[in-house]
Protein backbone atom coordinates (compact mmCIF):
# COMPACT_ATOMS: atom_id res chain seq x y z
CA UNK A 1 0.00 0.00 0.00
CA UNK A 2 1.17 3.47 -0.96
CA UNK A 3 2.23 5.46 2.32
CA UNK A 4 -0.05 8.07 2.48
CA UNK A 5 1.44 11.22 4.02
CA UNK A 6 -0.77 14.28 4.61
CA UNK A 7 -0.56 17.72 5.56
CA UNK A 8 0.35 18.04 8.85
CA UNK A 9 2.53 21.32 9.11
CA UNK A 10 -0.04 23.28 10.90
CA UNK A 11 -3.31 24.67 10.20
CA UNK A 12 -4.26 27.11 7.41
CA UNK A 13 -5.48 29.95 9.61
CA UNK A 14 -4.89 33.45 8.34
CA UNK A 15 -5.63 32.41 4.86
CA UNK A 16 -9.23 30.31 5.67
CA UNK A 17 -10.26 34.14 5.05
CA UNK A 18 -8.93 34.39 2.49
CA UNK A 19 -10.95 33.64 -1.27
CA UNK A 20 -8.63 31.40 -3.27
CA UNK A 21 -8.98 33.66 -6.74
CA UNK A 22 -7.29 36.45 -4.40
CA UNK A 23 -5.11 34.34 -2.54
CA UNK A 24 -3.42 33.15 -5.58
CA UNK A 25 -3.39 36.92 -7.46
CA UNK A 26 -0.99 37.77 -4.24
CA UNK A 27 1.22 34.65 -4.36
CA UNK A 28 1.85 35.58 -8.54
CA UNK A 29 2.76 39.14 -7.29
CA UNK A 30 5.30 37.57 -4.31
CA UNK A 31 6.96 35.34 -6.79
CA UNK A 32 7.14 38.34 -8.95
CA UNK A 33 8.67 39.96 -6.43
CA UNK A 34 10.88 37.00 -4.87
CA UNK A 35 12.38 37.51 -8.92
CA UNK A 36 11.42 34.43 -10.12
CA UNK A 37 11.64 34.56 -14.32
CA UNK A 38 8.69 34.36 -16.29
CA UNK A 39 8.77 31.04 -17.18
CA UNK A 40 9.16 29.62 -13.38
CA UNK A 41 6.20 31.58 -12.60
CA UNK A 42 3.60 29.46 -15.04
CA UNK A 43 4.41 26.82 -13.86
CA UNK A 44 4.45 27.07 -10.71
CA UNK A 45 1.15 28.84 -10.79
CA UNK A 46 -0.13 25.56 -12.63
CA UNK A 47 0.55 23.43 -9.67
CA UNK A 48 -0.37 25.58 -7.21
CA UNK A 49 -3.70 25.99 -9.41
CA UNK A 50 -4.08 21.78 -9.38
CA UNK A 51 -5.15 22.33 -5.65
CA UNK A 52 -6.97 25.27 -6.14
CA UNK A 53 -9.45 23.36 -8.81
CA UNK A 54 -9.58 20.82 -6.13
CA UNK A 55 -11.05 23.05 -3.73
CA UNK A 56 -13.53 24.40 -6.33
CA UNK A 57 -14.67 21.11 -7.32
CA UNK A 58 -15.52 20.68 -3.80
CA UNK A 59 -17.51 23.82 -3.13
CA UNK A 60 -14.99 25.42 -1.53
CA UNK A 61 -13.50 28.84 -1.79
CA UNK A 62 -11.14 29.33 0.52
CA UNK A 63 -7.91 27.16 1.67
CA UNK A 64 -9.74 23.33 3.40
CA UNK A 65 -7.66 21.11 5.69
CA UNK A 66 -9.56 18.19 4.27
CA UNK A 67 -8.68 18.59 0.66
CA UNK A 68 -5.36 19.54 0.92
CA UNK A 69 -4.92 16.07 2.95
CA UNK A 70 -6.85 14.64 -0.29
CA UNK A 71 -4.64 16.13 -2.66
CA UNK A 72 -1.85 14.91 -1.68
CA UNK A 73 -3.01 11.63 -1.03
CA UNK A 74 -3.96 11.32 -4.52
CA UNK A 75 -0.58 12.93 -5.85
CA UNK A 76 1.21 9.79 -3.78
CA UNK A 77 -1.55 7.50 -5.75
CA UNK A 78 -0.74 8.61 -8.65
CA UNK A 79 2.77 8.00 -8.10
CA UNK A 80 2.06 4.94 -6.45
CA UNK A 81 0.28 3.58 -9.59
CA UNK A 82 2.77 4.91 -11.97
CA UNK A 83 0.05 7.51 -13.47
CA UNK A 84 2.98 10.08 -12.62
CA UNK A 85 6.70 9.75 -12.75
CA UNK A 86 8.84 10.79 -9.50
CA UNK A 87 10.37 14.06 -10.58
CA UNK A 88 6.67 14.70 -11.50
CA UNK A 89 5.39 13.95 -8.34
CA UNK A 90 8.31 15.85 -6.26
CA UNK A 91 7.34 19.17 -8.95
CA UNK A 92 3.79 18.63 -7.28
CA UNK A 93 4.96 18.03 -3.80
CA UNK A 94 7.40 20.84 -3.99
CA UNK A 95 5.34 23.58 -5.31
CA UNK A 96 2.01 23.00 -3.84
CA UNK A 97 3.90 23.04 -0.45
CA UNK A 98 5.18 26.11 -1.61
CA UNK A 99 2.05 27.66 -2.37
CA UNK A 100 0.52 26.33 0.97
CA UNK A 101 3.53 27.98 2.88
CA UNK A 102 3.19 31.41 1.50
CA UNK A 103 -0.74 31.44 2.21
CA UNK A 104 0.26 30.38 6.22
CA UNK A 105 3.00 32.88 6.72
CA UNK A 106 1.65 35.65 3.68
CA UNK A 107 6.05 35.38 3.41
CA UNK A 108 6.66 37.50 0.30
CA UNK A 109 10.33 37.65 0.79
CA UNK A 110 12.20 34.24 -0.36
CA UNK A 111 15.60 35.41 -1.03
CA UNK A 112 17.40 31.82 -0.90
CA UNK A 113 14.91 30.95 -3.99
CA UNK A 114 16.74 33.77 -6.23
CA UNK A 115 18.97 32.73 -8.60
CA UNK A 116 22.44 32.84 -7.95
CA UNK A 117 22.15 32.93 -4.26
CA UNK A 118 23.50 29.74 -3.27
CA UNK A 119 26.67 31.11 -4.12
CA UNK A 120 27.62 33.48 -1.14
CA UNK A 121 31.06 35.79 -1.95
CA UNK A 122 33.12 36.86 0.71
CA UNK A 123 31.99 40.06 2.49
CA UNK A 124 34.03 42.74 0.52
CA UNK A 125 33.07 40.79 -2.42
CA UNK A 126 29.39 40.84 -1.41
CA UNK A 127 29.41 44.49 -0.81
CA UNK A 128 31.05 44.96 -4.22
CA UNK A 129 28.38 42.47 -5.53
CA UNK A 130 25.52 44.30 -3.95
CA UNK A 131 26.54 48.01 -5.08
CA UNK A 132 26.66 46.36 -8.59
CA UNK A 133 22.85 44.84 -8.48
CA UNK A 134 21.64 48.65 -6.49
CA UNK A 135 23.51 50.35 -9.72
CA UNK A 136 22.17 48.75 -12.92
CA UNK A 137 18.20 49.59 -13.53
CA UNK A 138 16.95 46.51 -15.59
CA UNK A 139 14.23 44.19 -15.05
CA UNK A 140 14.31 41.81 -12.12
CA UNK A 141 15.12 38.99 -14.76
CA UNK A 142 18.03 40.17 -15.98
CA UNK A 143 18.95 41.19 -12.32
CA UNK A 144 18.79 37.48 -11.08
CA UNK A 145 21.04 36.44 -14.05
CA UNK A 146 23.60 39.35 -12.89
CA UNK A 147 23.29 38.14 -9.45
CA UNK A 148 24.32 34.71 -10.53
CA UNK A 149 27.59 35.71 -12.58
CA UNK A 150 29.01 38.34 -10.38
CA UNK A 151 28.12 35.93 -7.10
CA UNK A 152 29.41 32.91 -9.23
CA UNK A 153 32.78 34.84 -10.04
CA UNK A 154 33.19 36.50 -6.59
CA UNK A 155 33.11 33.09 -5.06
CA UNK A 156 35.38 31.43 -7.94
CA UNK A 157 37.91 34.30 -6.91
CA UNK A 158 37.46 33.62 -3.15
CA UNK A 159 38.19 30.16 -3.53
CA UNK A 160 41.33 30.97 -5.60
CA UNK A 161 42.62 33.30 -2.50
CA UNK A 162 41.69 36.37 -3.32
CA UNK A 163 39.56 38.54 -0.46
CA UNK A 164 38.97 42.08 -2.88
CA UNK A 165 39.46 42.92 -6.59
CA UNK A 166 43.43 43.76 -5.87
CA UNK A 167 45.39 41.57 -8.27
CA UNK A 168 42.71 40.32 -10.05
CA UNK A 169 43.20 40.70 -14.14
CA UNK A 170 42.72 39.63 -17.30
CA UNK A 171 44.15 36.16 -16.38
CA UNK A 172 41.78 35.68 -13.84
CA UNK A 173 38.52 36.38 -15.82
CA UNK A 174 40.08 34.14 -18.75
CA UNK A 175 40.82 31.10 -16.11
CA UNK A 176 37.45 32.02 -14.57
CA UNK A 177 35.19 31.46 -18.06
CA UNK A 178 37.68 28.50 -19.19
CA UNK A 179 35.89 26.98 -15.72
CA UNK A 180 32.60 27.54 -16.96
CA UNK A 181 32.76 26.49 -20.10
CA UNK A 182 33.69 23.05 -18.83
CA UNK A 183 29.98 22.71 -17.71
CA UNK A 184 27.92 24.98 -19.36
CA UNK A 185 26.35 25.15 -22.66
CA UNK A 186 26.69 28.03 -25.25
CA UNK A 187 23.53 29.81 -24.05
CA UNK A 188 24.83 30.00 -20.31
CA UNK A 189 28.30 31.22 -21.56
CA UNK A 190 26.69 33.76 -23.46
CA UNK A 191 25.22 35.44 -20.07
CA UNK A 192 28.32 34.70 -18.23
CA UNK A 193 30.30 36.60 -20.98
CA UNK A 194 28.00 39.72 -21.39
CA UNK A 195 27.35 39.97 -17.24
CA UNK A 196 31.11 39.87 -16.41
CA UNK A 197 31.27 42.87 -19.11
CA UNK A 198 28.94 44.82 -17.06
CA UNK A 199 30.40 43.58 -13.81
CA UNK A 200 34.10 44.96 -15.11
CA UNK A 201 32.57 48.07 -16.67
CA UNK A 202 31.36 49.39 -12.90
CA UNK A 203 34.47 47.81 -11.16
CA UNK A 204 36.36 50.05 -13.87
CA UNK A 205 34.36 53.46 -13.28
CA UNK A 206 34.72 52.44 -9.23
CA UNK A 207 38.17 52.52 -9.41
CA UNK A 208 38.10 48.55 -8.32
CA UNK A 209 40.02 47.18 -11.55
CA UNK A 210 42.59 48.59 -14.00
CA UNK A 211 41.13 47.77 -17.04
CA UNK A 212 37.37 47.48 -18.03
CA UNK A 213 38.80 44.79 -20.46
CA UNK A 214 36.22 45.91 -22.97
CA UNK A 215 37.88 43.57 -25.50
CA UNK A 216 38.59 40.55 -23.84
CA UNK A 217 34.72 40.52 -22.97
CA UNK A 218 33.26 41.22 -26.31
CA UNK A 219 33.92 37.82 -28.05
CA UNK A 220 31.17 36.21 -29.69
CA UNK A 221 29.37 33.33 -28.71
CA UNK A 222 27.52 31.02 -31.26
CA UNK A 223 23.90 30.36 -29.01
CA UNK A 224 21.60 27.97 -29.37
CA UNK A 225 18.33 28.67 -30.70
CA UNK A 226 15.38 26.45 -31.13
CA UNK A 227 13.12 26.19 -33.78
CA UNK A 228 9.91 25.72 -32.15
CA UNK A 229 6.60 24.35 -34.52
CA UNK A 230 3.80 27.00 -35.56
CA UNK A 231 0.46 26.31 -37.18
CA UNK A 232 -0.06 27.00 -40.84
CA UNK A 233 -3.30 29.53 -41.64
CA UNK A 234 -5.52 26.42 -42.88
CA UNK A 235 -5.28 24.99 -39.25
CA UNK A 236 -5.61 28.43 -37.54
CA UNK A 237 -9.08 28.83 -39.28
CA UNK A 238 -9.71 24.98 -38.84
CA UNK A 239 -9.18 25.58 -34.98
CA UNK A 240 -11.50 29.24 -34.97
CA UNK A 241 -14.20 27.30 -37.00
CA UNK A 242 -13.88 24.51 -34.46
CA UNK A 243 -15.42 26.94 -31.64
CA UNK A 244 -18.91 26.57 -30.92
CA UNK A 245 -19.66 30.33 -31.04
CA UNK A 246 -23.03 30.05 -29.37
CA UNK A 247 -21.96 28.87 -25.64
CA UNK A 248 -20.42 31.37 -23.22
CA UNK A 249 -17.42 29.73 -23.32
CA UNK A 250 -16.57 29.31 -26.96
CA UNK A 251 -17.39 33.07 -27.23
CA UNK A 252 -14.86 33.61 -24.70
CA UNK A 253 -12.27 30.71 -26.18
CA UNK A 254 -13.07 32.80 -29.73
CA UNK A 255 -11.90 35.84 -28.30
CA UNK A 256 -9.20 34.60 -26.53
CA UNK A 257 -7.77 33.06 -29.81
CA UNK A 258 -8.09 35.82 -32.09
CA UNK A 259 -6.16 38.05 -29.58
CA UNK A 260 -3.45 35.13 -30.38
CA UNK A 261 -3.69 34.97 -33.89
CA UNK A 262 -4.35 38.10 -35.05
CA UNK A 263 -2.82 40.42 -32.56
CA UNK A 264 0.09 38.17 -31.39
CA UNK A 265 -0.72 38.76 -27.62
CA UNK A 266 1.08 36.46 -25.05
CA UNK A 267 -1.40 34.52 -22.67
CA UNK A 268 0.18 36.79 -20.02
CA UNK A 269 -1.08 39.62 -21.76
CA UNK A 270 -4.58 38.64 -22.31
CA UNK A 271 -4.83 37.54 -19.01
CA UNK A 272 -3.82 41.15 -17.80
CA UNK A 273 -6.29 42.43 -20.63
CA UNK A 274 -8.58 45.68 -19.41
CA UNK A 275 -11.98 47.07 -20.71
CA UNK A 276 -9.53 49.98 -20.35
CA UNK A 277 -7.33 49.16 -22.84
CA UNK A 278 -9.58 48.78 -25.44
CA UNK A 279 -9.79 52.39 -27.28
CA UNK A 280 -13.12 51.93 -28.96
CA UNK A 281 -13.08 55.33 -30.66
CA UNK A 282 -9.59 55.11 -32.29
CA UNK A 283 -9.88 51.13 -32.84
CA UNK A 284 -7.24 50.52 -30.85
CA UNK A 285 -6.11 47.83 -28.04
CA UNK A 286 -3.39 49.59 -25.54
CA UNK A 287 -1.22 47.38 -23.70
CA UNK A 288 1.66 47.15 -21.01
CA UNK A 289 3.57 43.82 -21.53
CA UNK A 290 3.60 41.96 -18.69
CA UNK A 291 7.20 40.17 -19.87
CA UNK A 292 9.08 42.96 -20.42
CA UNK A 293 7.28 46.68 -18.78
CA UNK A 294 7.24 47.67 -22.65
CA UNK A 295 3.71 49.53 -23.88
CA UNK A 296 2.80 48.46 -27.19
CA UNK A 297 -0.70 50.29 -29.19
CA UNK A 298 -2.35 47.29 -31.75
CA UNK A 299 -4.85 47.90 -33.99
CA UNK A 300 -8.30 46.59 -33.16
CA UNK A 301 -8.89 44.86 -35.74
CA UNK A 302 -12.90 44.38 -37.33
CA UNK A 303 -12.83 40.56 -36.28
CA UNK A 304 -11.18 40.96 -33.10
CA UNK A 305 -13.36 43.86 -32.11
CA UNK A 306 -16.78 41.75 -32.94
CA UNK A 307 -15.42 38.76 -30.72
CA UNK A 308 -14.47 41.21 -27.84
CA UNK A 309 -18.10 43.17 -27.93
CA UNK A 310 -19.69 39.34 -28.87
CA UNK A 311 -17.83 38.31 -25.37
CA UNK A 312 -18.31 41.04 -23.17
CA UNK A 313 -22.12 41.77 -23.80
CA UNK A 314 -23.28 38.31 -24.32
CA UNK A 315 -21.06 36.00 -22.20
CA UNK A 316 -19.04 38.08 -19.60
CA UNK A 317 -20.69 37.68 -16.28
CA UNK A 318 -21.60 41.12 -14.50
CA UNK A 319 -18.28 42.09 -12.67
CA UNK A 320 -16.64 45.27 -11.29
CA UNK A 321 -13.27 43.31 -11.97
CA UNK A 322 -11.25 45.50 -14.73
CA UNK A 323 -10.11 42.50 -16.34
CA UNK A 324 -11.89 41.64 -19.67
CA UNK A 325 -11.59 37.98 -19.06
CA UNK A 326 -13.54 36.10 -15.94
CA UNK A 327 -14.18 32.78 -15.18
CA UNK A 328 -17.77 31.87 -16.35
CA UNK A 329 -18.60 30.48 -12.82
CA UNK A 330 -19.25 31.39 -9.37
CA UNK A 331 -17.06 33.41 -8.18
CA UNK A 332 -16.90 35.23 -11.52
CA UNK A 333 -13.65 36.76 -10.78
CA UNK A 334 -10.37 37.19 -13.69
CA UNK A 335 -8.90 34.15 -14.79
CA UNK A 336 -6.08 33.36 -12.17
CA UNK A 337 -2.93 33.17 -14.25
CA UNK A 338 -1.80 33.25 -17.72
CA UNK A 339 -1.72 28.88 -18.10
CA UNK A 340 -5.72 29.16 -18.05
CA UNK A 341 -5.08 30.69 -21.50
CA UNK A 342 -2.76 27.61 -22.62
CA UNK A 343 -6.12 24.98 -21.13
CA UNK A 344 -8.46 27.35 -23.58
CA UNK A 345 -5.66 27.04 -26.32
CA UNK A 346 -5.40 23.15 -25.85
CA UNK A 347 -9.46 22.53 -25.83
CA UNK A 348 -9.37 24.57 -28.94
CA UNK A 349 -7.12 22.28 -30.36
CA UNK A 350 -8.58 18.86 -29.35
CA UNK A 351 -12.17 20.52 -30.81
CA UNK A 352 -10.23 20.87 -33.81
CA UNK A 353 -8.46 17.42 -34.12
CA UNK A 354 -5.01 19.13 -34.49
CA UNK A 355 -1.98 18.11 -32.49
CA UNK A 356 -3.02 19.38 -28.66
CA UNK A 357 -0.81 21.11 -26.27
CA UNK A 358 -0.76 24.50 -23.69
CA UNK A 359 1.29 26.39 -25.66
CA UNK A 360 -0.65 29.59 -26.67
CA UNK A 361 2.32 31.33 -27.73
CA UNK A 362 2.23 29.17 -30.34
CA UNK A 363 0.20 31.30 -32.22
CA UNK A 364 2.44 34.39 -31.91
CA UNK A 365 4.60 32.78 -33.52
CA UNK A 366 2.81 31.42 -36.63
CA UNK A 367 1.77 35.24 -36.69
CA UNK A 368 5.07 36.16 -37.24
CA UNK A 369 5.73 33.91 -39.20
CA UNK A 370 3.19 34.69 -41.43
CA UNK A 371 3.85 38.14 -41.67
CA UNK A 372 7.65 37.30 -42.45
CA UNK A 373 6.55 35.08 -45.13
CA UNK A 374 4.57 37.55 -46.65
CA UNK A 375 7.29 39.61 -47.20
CA UNK A 376 6.91 41.73 -44.22
CA UNK A 377 10.18 42.95 -42.70
CA UNK A 378 11.58 41.44 -39.51
CA UNK A 379 11.86 44.93 -38.20
CA UNK A 380 8.47 45.90 -38.19
CA UNK A 381 7.74 42.41 -36.99
CA UNK A 382 9.46 42.98 -33.80
CA UNK A 383 7.27 46.47 -33.65
CA UNK A 384 3.63 44.71 -33.83
CA UNK A 385 4.91 41.92 -30.95
CA UNK A 386 6.60 44.63 -29.15
CA UNK A 387 9.98 43.04 -29.24
CA UNK A 388 12.73 45.70 -28.22
CA UNK A 389 15.51 43.64 -29.26
CA UNK A 390 15.58 42.18 -32.76
CA UNK A 391 17.35 39.17 -31.77
CA UNK A 392 13.82 38.30 -30.21
CA UNK A 393 12.36 38.17 -33.45
CA UNK A 394 14.99 36.84 -35.29
CA UNK A 395 14.11 33.48 -35.09
CA UNK A 396 10.98 33.27 -37.08
CA UNK A 397 12.81 33.98 -40.07
CA UNK A 398 14.31 30.49 -39.57
CA UNK A 399 10.51 28.95 -40.28
CA UNK A 400 10.21 30.45 -43.25
CA UNK A 401 10.84 27.76 -45.80
CA UNK A 402 9.60 29.64 -48.43
CA UNK A 403 12.11 32.25 -48.71
CA UNK A 404 14.94 30.57 -47.41
CA UNK A 405 14.91 28.12 -50.17
CA UNK A 406 16.63 31.00 -52.51
CA UNK A 407 19.31 31.20 -50.80
CA UNK A 408 20.06 27.20 -50.96
CA UNK A 409 22.77 26.55 -52.87
CA UNK A 410 22.98 24.35 -55.99
CA UNK A 411 25.16 21.11 -55.70
CA UNK A 412 26.36 21.36 -59.68
CA UNK A 413 29.77 21.04 -60.00
CA UNK A 414 30.55 19.41 -56.46
CA UNK A 415 32.05 16.00 -57.03
CA UNK A 416 31.78 13.53 -54.62
CA UNK A 417 34.42 12.38 -52.25
CA UNK A 418 36.82 9.86 -53.64
CA UNK A 419 36.11 10.29 -57.18
CA UNK A 420 33.99 10.31 -59.97
CA UNK A 421 30.38 9.78 -60.85
CA UNK A 422 28.32 7.08 -59.44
Amino acid sequence: MVPYHYYTEGTIVKAQTLQLDELMKNYEAALGAAGYGYSTRLRMLSRAGRLVNQHEEAGCFVLNEDVITGYFRDNDQSLYEGKISPKRWREYERDVRRFLGFAETGVTDMPYLLKGSRYIPKPEFQRTADVFLASENVTQNTQNDMRWIAHRYFVWLGEHGYENMTGVGAEQIQKFMLDCSKEMVPNSMHNVRLYLKKLYAFLYAENLSASAYGELLSFKVNREHKIYPILSRDDINKLLAAIDRKTKVGKRAYAVMLLGSELGLRACDVVGLKLGDIDWVRGEIKVIQSKTGNPVVLPLLENVGEALVDYILNARPKSDAPQIFLRLQKPYTPLKAAATIGEIYRDCCIAAGIKSNKRFHTLRRSLATGMVTNGIDVHTVAQVLGDTDIESTKPYIALDSAHLKRCALPFDGIAPKGGGAA
